[in-house]
């Protein structure tokens, strides 16, 4: 019994043995789970959820810690591991003409430029205007 369990982790190892061994993600960790990202030029914290296709939004304000706006969720297309597509889900989502034309003109470009520990540096990309934030792994 012994030797089937050290043999089935041995095997384990040889299957991926940087990701077991180091711990260390990668981009495709950051697909599904719970995140947080801060704003503190605005002030907000995001607690985001995403699943393959799906991701929630919830937005605090980070000296209240008030959540203040209703939950919105986008539809994620993932163009590779390190790059999707972002659009408001208008049928979930309060939404105004702005989202409308975001959504019209192929929603946001985000692209995981940087991973260090749990946390990643994504840049998001509309009409020639960049932005970077860092998400962090929380589950």
């Amino acid at each position: 019994m012994k030797l089937l369990i050290l043999f089935s982790f041995v095997l384990l190892l040889l299957a991926n043995p940087k990701e077991i061994v180091s711990g260390k993600l990668f981009c495709r960790d950051f697909k599904n789970g719970k995140f947080t990202l801060i704003n503190k030029k605005t002030n907000k914290k995001y607690l985001i959820q995403k699943s393959q296709d799906l991701q929630k939004e919830e937005v605090f304000d980070l000296s209240t810690n008030k959540k203040i706006r209703k939950d919105r969720y986008y539809k994620i297309l993932w163009k590779s591991d390190c790059q999707f597509i972002l659009t408001l889900d208008l049928a979930k989502s309060q939404h105004d003409e702005t989202d409308k034309y975001i959504n019209s003109h192929g929603g946001y470009l985000c692209t995981i430029k940087k991973i260090e520990g749990k946390c990643a540096i994504i840049e998001t990309q509309f009409e020639g205007d960049v932005f970077s934030s860092e998400i962090c792994k929380t589950q």
